[in-house]
């Protein structure tokens, strides 16, 4: 469960519209849940045999496979929910006469090759319609298919709630005692997001505020880099602070450790496409601290509802997590602010919503 698959299962979850009116093909890319989990919310899921691109046999069945399953369905739109399945997508859409929308979730650099592989074989192929997830992203898209129509689709959240009893066992699952401070950062366990930084920062912040906890929540992710976590851990030993700081591996009730936190970071390398883990933070009313750039920017554009920092600065994020637990009623403030910031823009509703009327007008262009 990555940022694209947690969207999409908050995107069914969410709207009884979008399950009426779609079904979800999973290719068996991974080992995951993801099929159960949709399955769970409503979604009416259709399982094909695990389908790899350097197995031409395999390729060309699951593409026959597509295009009969759209042939007998009636489908108007292929939707690619990421790199992988958009190469798949695209061509069965091109075999079946019809649309193709790619939901574009990792693209962020020019020129092309600067991007996974897989990312740059997926915009290149064919597509009728993409989608950005901020602003940024779609700037960077428009350069790289610049006759390619490209719009906008934010990313949204479910607007939770966590009870007071819920966080408070929380926070003592995460070693926080009574008077302790808890910052935490969440999100897969590899380089570019940046966890490392947030440990150097963590123990530049022990030294000055000794109240003070931390907390490394997600797990190596898709078999990527699966070494960094072990790494994260001998340096946190090197740096004398690993009875401050909790490494919780992969959760699946990440609202409630986030409801547990005083401030939330966000430390990703370079420009985040957008930054699921801000918005979910901010709609649970925590201040949060982001790498500025991409769609961070987008989403924190005030100071009032939220902090940015620059990238791989552990001085700069350190500075800024001090300066927001030495002020609880400016925490509070940038709480309250960022929950309304996120109700007004960043909900799974207006996500859905959104979403549902480019697909409507992909399959239908006079609509336009």
């Amino acid at each position: 469960m990555g940022g694209a698959e947690s969207a999409l299962l908050n995107l069914f979850s969410a709207s009884s519209e979008l399950r009426r009116r779609s079904l979800v093909v999973s290719l068996g890319f991974g080992d995951g849940d993801l099929p159960a989990r949709l399955r769970g919310v409503g979604a009416e899921v259709v399982e094909l045999p695990r389908a790899r691109l350097r197995e031409p046999l395999g390729l060309a069945r699951t593409l026959l496979a597509l295009r009969a399953l759209v042939r007998a369905r009636g489908v108007r739109v292929i939707v690619g929910n990421g790199a992988h399945p958009q190469i798949f997508g695209g061509i069965a859409a091109r075999l079946s006469g019809v649309k193709s929308v790619f939901m574009v979730n990792m693209i962020h650099a020019v020129p092309l090759w600067a991007n996974d592989p897989l990312d740059a074989l997926a915009i290149r192929g064919p597509c009728d319609l993409l989608l950005a997830i901020s602003q940024s992203s779609q700037a960077t898209l428009r350069r790289l298919r610049p006759n390619l129509e490209t719009r906008l689709l934010y990313w949204g959240t479910p607007l939770r709630q966590v009870t007071e009893e819920e966080t408070q066992a929380a926070r003592g699952e995460l070693g926080a005692r009574v008077g302790d401070l808890l910052v935490g950062v969440f999100g897969r366990l590899q380089r570019w997001k940046g966890q490392d930084v947030f440990v150097e920062a963590a123990a530049r912040v022990v030294r000055e505020r000794p109240n003070c906890r931390f907390a490394v929540v997600g797990g190596s992710v898709f078999g990527l880099e699966p070494e960094f976590a072990d790494e994260l851990r001998a340096r946190v030993q090197a740096l004398g602070i690993g009875e401050r700081i909790v490494f919780t591996g992969f959760r699946t009730d990440v609202p409630r450790l986030m409801a547990a936190c005083d401030v939330v970071c966000h430390t990703s390398r370079g420009a985040e496409p957008f930054g699921l883990v801000l918005i979910e933070a901010m709609g649970l009313g925590r201040p949060v601290i982001a790498t500025r750039g991409g769609g961070p920017s987008e989403i924190i554009d005030s100071d009032e509802v939220g902090v940015l920092v620059p990238s791989e600065d552990a001085t700069a994020l350190a500075n800024a997590i001090v300066s927001l637990i030495d002020d609880p009623a400016r925490r509070l403030r940038i709480g309250v602010c960022a929950a309304a910031r996120v109700r007004e823009r960043f909900t799974i509703d207006h996500m859905a919503d959104n979403l549902i009327r480019q697909l409507d007008d992909a399959a239908n262009p006079a609509r336009r």
